[in-house]
């Protein structure tokens, strides 16, 4: 007799209320662990806790487990597989890997950022993998923290937007992939950027800064979500009842999976002090509406145990049971669907010219005194810099599978990954340009001492230099915070005896993060921040150099001067006393450094003039029910077709609250032809404006307000124009 639950055109409320009722408690349990399949015996799991889901399993061995979960399992329940596809499904070889998500930020391109989710998905399926630990939701506004590339930047409105154009990508795909909003919920405003330590955050700051991704991807219909590692006020997100409950599933009404980060449930014994026991944790995550526990095998015991003791019921393990199992019915897991064949997907080579694009609309140009686009007539270049060669610190974090053999790792990626190196020798055959080559054994992040002679004996024959900085992998991810923004190694050391030379110099920042660059700005004749761009962001560097490319890219994270001036994020709230003071000129400044930043947030130039011409608002008073229109001319007096990105922020002020200076409203690309000009409006409704008020309800702002709009976050870079909200 054919089971309901095995029915594939049966409701699939139906099949799941038949599977649930033919489950034993410890086959429900079991659906609620999911553990590594690089543990020693991990094919013992299936049925020692008749699991559920695997994490970090690849290519054969995913078959295989999952055959042996259809000979060892009773129900035939199928196993799902998640993996970190967080640039890229890129822990196989010869898999696409896009730039790291603070490059894909640069872009500020919502499209570009779906097709990476959608080519992600698709390698991923045809790895027989169902499920990726993505987007990364958290906010970059310390960069200390080893996780900075893992965000989209420091703002909100961006972060939104990029992390639902990439879940649907993902969702969306020809074969799709349960997305995975993580880490829930301010996870990166951990105290000094220290990865995981407490985060306090009011709930003002929580609801305005942090919560509004979520609530996004919890109304949109992304699979799951992910609790993060810390404590948020004191209790540990995965047993925090106010975050997981309360404004998960009782506000934001969402029916999704929600798995725990790494031993969530067992740190908050060994690691925070969270509980008196390891049972107590489980009880505690339990009353948190936690679904799947990662990596934590003591779950299995403990919630028998406690139902059998009627400290937790059957009922609640059936809620969790049932959003697990809708998932994977969802996923078409139960049915005998291929997924897609590897060699046909990775034999698509429009997957790489999108990763191309991703790259070359990533790189961010933020100094340029007329030394670029280099000419084409022959010229002796001096490349300076280890991470100019270096695949892992180009590529960045998440490319390989986490441990410490990802540091050392020389064998995946390098068919399709192009350095600064490669290509400016490919060049160079091309040309009569001639490359001298200083790498690892020079000058990089490991390097400690400094090769004067060397170094000075490479300057006398050459006529341009090009510098290329930045961190290596082992310096940034999870487990790595920095005290230090400075450039590690020697390479600060080395920039000064370039600089020294008097001779052309470009510098590149090839990194993670932001780092303290203030000598390399002052002293360099171009500058251009190149986050971790991919594994075709040599190619576009080198393109962007010699003038191929028209650079587009626009910070979505501020640089500081000074790591003592943390946080240099730009939407801060005023209040510092500095300007009251008689020793300065009414500016906010400390008495030893300028406060702002180093690079504003939204900075970024092309090698075309663009101007701005004077904004106008179709109605200065905007009325509940209407719209208003905000447009501007902007023009291109050059040779060069051009991207420009137009910024429109708010400042706004609510009675009795402190409201930023600005914040970021919205954002359009503008393509311009050469010598031509091009239209950008704004439609602007009175629900743009929706704030909280003192008591944190939710109101639409009345009242007069500034819009700003322009090339930055800097105020100068901005033109501001009143407007009424009545």
């Amino acid at each position: 007799m054919t089971l309901l639950y095995t029915n594939g055109q049966a409701p699939v409320e139906a099949r799941i209320d038949d599977l649930l009722a033919r489950m034993t408690l410890e086959e429900k349990v079991g659906q609620m662990i999911q553990l590594a399949a690089v543990d020693d015996e991990y094919e013992s799991y299936i049925e020692r806790y008749h699991l559920g889901s695997y994490l970090h399993s690849l290519g054969d061995d995913v078959t295989r487990l999952q055959a042996l979960n259809r000979q060892k399992s009773r129900l035939n329940i199928p196993l799902i597989f998640g993996i970190d596809a967080i640039h890229g499904h890129c822990f196989e070889d010869g898999s696409t890997v896009f730039p790291v998500q603070l490059a894909m930020a640069c872009t500020w391109n919502t499209e570009l950022v779906r097709q990476m989710g959608e080519i992600t998905a698709n390698e991923a399926r045809a790895g027989n993998l169902h499920w990726t630990f993505s987007p990364v939701l958290c906010m970059g506004r310390d960069p200390r923290w080893g996780r900075t590339s893992e965000t989209f930047g420091e703002d909100t409105l961006l972060v939104t937007e990029m992390a639902a154009a990439l879940t649907e990508g993902y969702q969306s795909a020809e074969f799709p992939l349960a997305a995975c909003a993580k880490h829930y919920a301010a996870y990166g405003e951990a105290d000094g950027g220290r990865d995981s330590a407490d985060a306090h955050v009011s709930e003002r700051r929580m609801r305005e800064v942090f919560l509004p991704a979520f609530e996004r991807q919890a109304r949109s219909g992304c699979k799951t979500f992910m609790a993060g590692y810390q404590a948020l006020n004191g209790v540990p997100c995965s047993a925090n009842t106010w975050l997981m409950n309360t404004v998960l599933r009782e506000e934001w009404h969402y029916q999704g999976v929600v798995v725990t980060d790494w031993n969530n449930c067992g740190q908050m014994l060994t690691l925070q002090n969270a509980a008196s026991s390891m049972k107590e944790a489980v009880e505690l995550c339990l009353q948190a509406s936690n679904d799947i526990f990662m990596s934590t095998p003591d779950v299995f015991t403990y919630t028998l145990e406690l139902v059998r003791e009627g400290k937790v019921t059957e009922a609640r393990i059936d809620e969790s049971v049932r959003r697990i199992l809708k998932l994977k019915f969802d996923l078409g897991l139960f049915e005998d669907t291929k997924s897609p064949d590897r060699n046909s997907v990775l034999l698509d080579s429009q997957r790489w010219q999108t990763a191309l694009q991703a790259s070359q609309q990533s790189l961010t140009l933020v100094k340029n005194n007329g030394a670029l686009p280099f000419d084409r007539e022959a010229k002796k270049i001096l490349l300076v810099g280890d991470n100019a060669d270096n695949l892992l610190n180009q590529l960045g974090d998440w490319s390989f599978i986490p441990g410490a053999a990802a540091y050392e790792d020389k064998t995946i990626h390098r068919a399709e990954t192009i350095t600064l190196k490669a290509a400016l020798q490919e060049m160079c055959e091309k040309t009569g340009l001639e490359l001298q080559y200083l790498g690892a054994d020079i000058c990089g992040p490991h390097c400690e001492t400094t090769q004067h002679s060397a170094i000075e004996q490479a300057l006398q024959h050459c006529e341009q230099i090009i510098f290329c900085a930045g961190d290596a992998l082992n310096q940034n991810g999870e487990f790595h915070d920095r005290a230090d923004l400075n450039l590690p190694g020697n390479q600060s050391a080395v920039f000064k005896l370039l600089q020294q030379s008097g001779k052309p110099m470009v510098s590149i920042l090839l990194a993670s993060k932001p780092h303290c660059i203030e000598a390399v700005m002052e002293h360099s004749d171009a500058v251009i921040v190149a986050f971790n761009p991919g594994a075709k962001g040599g190619l576009a560097l080198a393109q962007l150099l010699f003038g191929e490319i028209n650079p587009s890219g626009r910070l979505p994270i501020s640089f500081p001067r000074h790591i003592g001036q943390l946080p240099v994020y730009y939407n801060q709230a005023p209040g510092w006393h500095a300007p009251l003071s008689p020793h300065y000129s009414g500016g906010a400044e400390y008495i030893d450094i300028q406060h702002s930043p180093l690079l504003a947030f939204g900075e970024g130039m092309s090698y075309s003039k663009i101007v701005y011409g004077e904004a106008q608002l179709s109605n200065s008073s905007l009325q509940d029910g209407e719209s208003v229109e905000l447009s501007l001319r902007i023009s291109n007096e050059s040779s060069r077709a051009a991207v420009e990105l137009v910024q429109l922020y708010c400042s706004l002020r609510i009675p009795g609250v402190t409201s930023p200076q600005k914040r970021l409203l919205k954002y359009q690309r503008a393509s311009i032809a050469p010598h031509s000009s091009a239209d950008v409006s704004f439609t602007l409704v009175p629900k743009d404006f929706e704030i909280l008020d003192i008591n944190l309800q939710k109101t639409i702002y009345a009242g007069s307000l500034v819009l700003m709009l322009g090339k930055s976050s800097r105020d100068q870079e901005l033109q501001p124009i009143d407007l009424m909200l009545a």
